[in-house]
């Protein structure tokens, strides 16, 4: 990010410091919004976004608008607590993967290489797994819920020719035996989520 962008007319613009901050709140609410990342994880992010523009506001201002958002999602949840959300049909289909073998995670890391680092410390042997990393969960407020899916090989390599014999097929099965609209597409499936009030964590 710079404070000197490329308009559509093809003249350069500068970003301000309030530019940076409506990017900020917006990766925020958005991160808020999955309800997988701690306050601190979110505040994290923002602040290395802020930290790529020239003209980068306050970390305190930064801070503020992290809290604001984290504290608006707080008081929507609490005013819908009533009833159960598309979160949770996603969680027990990622328990039935689980118990299948298939090693499935909400709000796994910042991106899948990184997701699957995670995943090789706890499954040396290698295995199939399902992850939902922490920008996929941005799409959840456009109703769509993204799962990389992948097989790791005993020798730490990701053998995608094992990928396409079906883990994303027992994925998007799994989620549609919950309830929800669920296709696989190549190495990844997308569930189509209305209601999702997954509960912030609780280390804020």
């Amino acid at each position: 990010m710079s404070t000197n962008d490329i308009a559509a007319d093809g003249l350069e613009t500068e970003l301000t410091a309030d530019d940076v901050l409506a990017d900020v709140r917006s990766t925020a609410r958005a991160m808020v919004r999955g309800g997988c990342c701690t306050f601190e994880q979110v505040l994290g992010r923002a602040l290395e976004l802020a930290a790529l523009a020239d003209d980068a506001p306050a970390a305190g201002s930064v801070e503020r608008v992290v809290r604001l958002e984290w504290d608006a999602r707080a008081a929507v949840l609490a005013a819908r607590a009533e009833g159960s959300s598309d979160h949770v049909r996603v969680e027990r289909a990622f328990a039935a993967l689980e118990r299948d073998g298939v090693a499935a995670r909400l709000g796994l890391a910042c991106c899948q290489e990184c997701g699957e680092r995670e995943l090789r410390r706890e499954l040396p042997g290698g295995g199939p797994y399902a992850v939902v990393t922490w920008p996929d969960l941005k799409q959840v407020a456009a109703g769509r819920l993204v799962v990389r899916c992948g097989v790791l090989a005993a020798d730490g390599t990701t053998d995608g020719t094992r990928v396409a014999a079906g883990v994303p097929a027992r994925v998007a099965a799994a989620l549609a035996a919950e309830g929800l609209d669920a296709r696989a597409s190549g190495r990844t499936v997308v569930a189509r989520v209305h209601d999702w009030r997954k509960p912030l964590p609780v280390a804020a």
